[in-house]
């Protein structure tokens, strides 16, 4: 077993149960789209909801104190 660096940072993991009806849509819409893989096309939903509902990437409270300081 392999002893994990501080520097070594994972990402979470989402486990979301769906229905089979949805799960068979989101691997159509993959194969008729450009994303790469059912996860990659739910990270781009996800993304692109956020924005619309005004949550960005610089209203993260840890991201503002860098601007702050910069």
């Amino acid at each position: 077993m392999s002893e994990r660096k501080p520097s070594d940072k994972r990402l979470p993991v989402w486990q979301v149960p769906v229905t089979e009806t949805l799960d068979k849509l989101l691997e159509q819409a993959v194969r008729e789209d450009t994303h790469v893989s059912k996860s990659d096309l739910v990270r781009d939903a996800v993304r692109e909801k956020l924005a619309k509902m005004g949550f960005t990437y610089e209203k993260l409270p840890e991201n503002r104190k860098r601007e702050h300081f910069a």
